[in-house]
């Protein structure tokens, strides 16, 4: 082999060389590999101090485990490790001070700890080996679960000690009772900008001269084309389709198991945040109940287990003394994504979340179990999944035809005439135009359309014909009418846009004064919608409110303590003098009727309700003390963060998308 080397010197140089670059890439890539899959496992394993509490060392490895056992009970969910290490630093003051007080749990109480949390359903003896196996798994090692469940066991104690002389009296429990437990009937008016601009009427001349000092904001850089389309609406086309009871039942027959229910069962624990500084304790508690919980049972919380849970510490009186149960199950609805009740169906049964920031409140939800639909209460909703689905392919088709057609004749009106007997549909309304619009544009009937402007794109000449393309509703095929170049917008054609951005401006500049003037024309609850009127804003209802409950409709619905305080200390026909800021809403209350709490159902509650209030204000005084001391620890220097240890557990993996060298060019 080396004399045929030898023989061809140019060839022998040139296999070398390709054999040297193999080799390199094949190094390379093999050491990239390696690093990938190890990367996590060795900080997992990092023995490198992230941070320290009064010398009680916090590792990287602890860090990154606490992260991961977080992501497996979240669906995968990461969280800043910020955010995990306040909870481990948490946990080291308490242990710290437990061991200050004398208080560190012994060995005896660790051990019984452990055999309470892992007992047998069955009544089966305490199996070691097992226990050993499942700790490796989920937690690494024996010695650091067994720390954790020593720090808990300690920090109970803890709060045991420090909270001992806190009591309740009888006239605090009965007072939080009739305030959580008294019905409202409100008549409000939530006043915002957003709502304030539809009632505001620009002149012309103002809208002029906001043009005339913006005009170059309203410079039109690219072409603009008008365009006519065809419309098949598959709505119309829907409504001709004939599905029958055999049809609806294939299609029930075929939906997957977790498909056929009405909702699912869940429990919740609310926490409120009374003001805006007390967020970081409030979360902190938060996550302190979702560790105890999560330390039983592998992560997997019985219904009675997070009703204890609930009826001591939640702060929603509609669901509290129900151990958190919510009323009736949870549909399914992919429109409220911001909705934390809808995390509950990307969990199992038994499973919990982390705390979710929502509306003023932190939410530890549990989910129960699917709540079955019978095929006669699911046939509504099959009918009308099945039609929509039968009637876009029918209207596809169809479009595709009209499309054809469309180019051949380049007759708009000859087409619509010909298919609209197809599309269930007159001529005049097949037939549609837009103004002229270039890509971003609003479009009447069609929204801001990515689609749209894809398929009319490749319009130039006049009579252009495109393909047929799915809009709102149904489908378009575009034919371009005209087109303008670019150049500076006239006053008429942009003058809608000006007008919203106009109305927005006064309105936010008024907000505030015109919800001051409809609070000052107001004497009664009764007279609350006429002063709104008045002012072009309309009052609401909102019929048997507690206290704790949002206020208002959507994502816009929230409440606070001066809101809260202010209707419970109204009585029937009282309005609140001045508004109230709620978000980004100024708000007038009115009460039209009050129901007090019934004082024989305190009595029936009594013992119940004492309990709940004394772990409240137990748990209140137990986080201001830590709240206290973490900040006594900071002012002293004994608490340190090592910044670079802590970006490593959020920096991306070698080889992932954003890392350093994640890519390698040739």
């Amino acid at each position: 082999m080396l004399k045929f080397f030898n023989r061809l010197e140019k060839t022998r140089n040139f296999f070398i060389l390709i054999f040297a670059v193999i080799m390199v890439v094949s190094l390379v890539f093999w050491n990239r590999s390696s690093t990938n899959t190890t990367t996590g496992s060795n900080l997992a394993r990092s023995t490198e101090t992230v941070a320290s509490v009064s010398g009680e060392k916090i590792t990287v490895g602890e860090l990154v485990q606490q992260k991961e056992s977080y992501s497996r009970f979240s669906q995968g969910r990461s969280f800043p490790a910020k955010m995990m290490l306040d909870g481990l630093i948490g946990s080291r003051i308490s242990r710290v001070e437990a061991e200050r007080l004398g208080l560190t749990a012994s060995d005896a109480e660790v051990a019984a700890a452990i055999r309470e949390q892992n007992k047998s359903e069955d009544g089966k003896p305490f199996d070691q080996e097992r226990y050993e196996l499942n700790v490796r798994e989920q937690f690494g090692s024996i010695a650091a679960y067994e720390q954790r469940i020593r720090d808990d066991v300690s920090s109970r104690k803890l709060d045991a000690f420090i909270t001992s002389g806190v009591t309740v009296s009888e006239e605090d429990v009965l007072s939080d009772f009739q305030r959580k437990n008294t019905k409202f009937d409100l008549s409000y008016v939530a006043v915002s900008s957003n709502e304030l601009s539809k009632t505001i009427v620009p002149t012309d001349a103002e809208l002029r001269e906001y043009f005339d000092k913006n005009k170059a904001s309203y410079y039109i850089g690219v072409p603009q084309k008008k365009i006519k389309y065809l419309f098949v609406n598959t709505v119309k086309i829907g409504e001709k389709l004939q599905i029958s009871d055999a049809d609806l039942r294939a299609e029930y027959d075929k939906l997957p198991a977790d498909k056929r229910t009405a909702g699912t069962l869940g429990q919740e624990i609310v926490l409120r945040i009374p003001k805006p500084e007390f967020d970081s304790q409030v979360q902190g508690k938060a996550a302190q109940i979702v560790e105890q919980l999560r330390t039983k049972n592998g992560g997997v919380i019985t219904e009675a287990e997070f009703a204890n849970a609930a009826k001591g510490q939640s702060e929603n009186p509609a669901t509290a003394p129900l151990g958190g149960k919510l009323r009736g199950p949870v549909r399914e609805d992919p429109s409220k994504p911001e909705d934390p009740y809808q995390r509950l169906f990307k969990m199992k049964p038994g499973e919990i979340t982390e705390p979710i920031l929502y509306q003023n409140r932190y939410f530890i939800l549990r989910r129960g179990e699917d709540v079955p639909k019978p095929f006669e209460d699911a046939k509504k909703e099959l009918d009308v999944s099945l039609r929509n689905r039968r009637a876009y392919a029918a209207a596809a088709e169809l479009a595709q035809k009209v499309a054809d057609s469309l180019k051949q004749t380049k007759d708009i009106q000859k087409t619509a005439a010909e298919f609209a007997p197809l599309a269930n549909m007159k001529p005049a309304e097949m037939i549609k135009e837009t103004g002229y619009v270039k890509p971003g544009d609003n479009i009447p009937d069609i929204g801001t359309s990515p689609q749209f402007e894809e398929g009319v794109a490749p319009l130039e000449a006049v009579n252009d014909v495109g393909e047929k393309t799915p809009i709102q509703n149904g489908f378009a095929i575009p034919m371009l009418a005209d087109r303008k170049e670019p150049r500076d917008a006239e006053f008429d054609e942009v003058k809608a846009q000006i007008i919203d951005v106009v109305k927005l401006d006064k309105a936010r500049v008024q907000v505030e004064e015109i919800a001051k003037q409809i609070a000052a024309g107001t004497a009664s609850a009764d007279a609350l919608a006429a002063a709104a009127t008045a002012k072009g804003m309309k009052a609401k209802d909102q019929k048997a409110f507690v206290l704790g409950t949002p206020l208002g409709e959507g994502s816009s619905a929230s409440t606070s303590e001066a809101l809260e305080d202010a209707i419970y200390g109204m009585k029937a026909g009282d309005v609140t003098k001045t508004p109230i800021k709620l978000g980004d809403n100024w708000v007038i209350v009115g009460v039209t009727k009050r129901e007090d709490a019934n004082t024989a159902d305190f009595a029936k509650q009594r013992s119940s309700l004492f309990e709940q209030m004394l772990s409240r204000k137990r748990a209140a005084v137990f986080s201001d003390y830590l709240a206290a001391t973490k900040k006594r620890f900071e002012d002293a220097g004994y608490i340190k963060i090592y910044k670079e240890a802590l970006d490593k557990v959020d920096a991306p993996e070698p080889g992932a998308p954003g890392a350093p060298g994640s890519e390698l060019n040739f």
